[in-house]
């Protein structure tokens, strides 16, 4: 695959990566999750094939589809108007979140050469663009959908690095276990948290 079309896609899943621990919107965090990873698809080594960068959007479509139709059977999408306007804490998550990404990529040529060699620059760069965005959404959000985003971000972003140093079909399997185990436990939590709403 082209090296520009890897370059683009590693910039948009960052971007998306971002969105996500930005933005409170249900339907962009959503849709945000899911072009993530359509980019991890287009990053991911391709040296066993194409099978494993399949699975992995086939899972996780399948997860985004999970925690989106949970969403919208609640009525949350509905209740929840856009808006351009930025909260102070959507400004600083972003702006938190975009020095991560600056300082990935001032470490990644470092990191490519010295301790990953294997890994090309673009599966490393949103390999851990990602696995630290999740965890920043990790800590700055307690909202059910969002820690459950942060968990899929992290979780992402440590199989792409994983899978450009090597590659096993049991570690993948597992991976796409917990994959979809994490979008049903958060369909879970996620129906409950909006349950009071209802009443």
């Amino acid at each position: 695959m082209s090296e520009i079309i890897v370059f683009i896609a590693t910039m948009i899943g960052l971007l998306a990566g971002l969105l996500n621990l930005m933005r409170r919107k249900w339907l962009i965090n959503v849709f945000g999750l899911a072009i993530q990873y359509l980019c991890i698809f287009i990053v991911f080594p391709k040296a066993e094939g194409i099978s494993p960068a399949l699975i992995k959007i086939i899972v996780g479509l399948m997860s985004t589809l999970i925690i989106y139709l949970t969403i919208l059977s609640s009525g949350a999408i509905r209740r929840d108007p856009f808006s351009l306007k930025f909260t102070a804490g959507e400004l600083f998550r972003g702006l938190s979140g975009a020095f991560l990404i600056f300082l990935v990529f001032l470490v990644a040529p470092w990191l490519s050469r010295e301790v990953f060699p294997q890994s090309s620059s673009s599966s490393l760069t949103l390999g851990l663009g990602l696995i630290l965005l999740g965890l920043l959404q990790l800590g700055a959000k307690t909202e059910p959908l969002y820690i459950i985003i942060g968990l899929l971000t992290f979780l992402s972003g440590f199989e792409l690095l994983y899978g450009s140093l090597e590659f096993s079909t049991m570690l993948e399997a597992l991976f796409a276990i917990v994959n979809l185990l994490i979008a049903i436990a958060g369909a879970y939590f996620i129906t409950k948290d909006l349950e009071p709403e209802k009443l």
